[in-house]
């Protein structure tokens, strides 16, 4: 499953930012559109970023570059959104 088909077109999606981590990992959402792992990411800057894996071979991570949040648990409770739009 391709994710932007899932998820509405103001969400720009890419790879993290470069020097990023996975800070928090929130559980598998999954559903027709697949298995996905919400997580937040933190940047070099210091931004967090909604974050998303698809669990299965040859799968990536993707963030919501778009949208940067001042706390971790904001970036994963938009992670979580976007996972379930995703699995859905």
């Amino acid at each position: 499953m391709n994710l932007a088909s899932w998820i509405d077109n103001s969400t720009t999606l890419s790879s993290p930012p470069p020097g990023s981590v996975n800070v928090l990992i929130g559980k598998k959402v999954e559903g027709p559109g697949g298995k996905w792992i919400p997580c937040a990411t933190k940047a070099a800057d210091g931004a967090f970023y909604s974050g998303l894996f698809q669990v299965g071979p040859g799968q990536r991570q993707v963030c919501a570059a778009s949208v940067a949040f001042p706390c971790p648990n904001e970036a994963l409770s938009r992670a979580i959104d976007l996972a379930s739009s995703a699995a859905a």
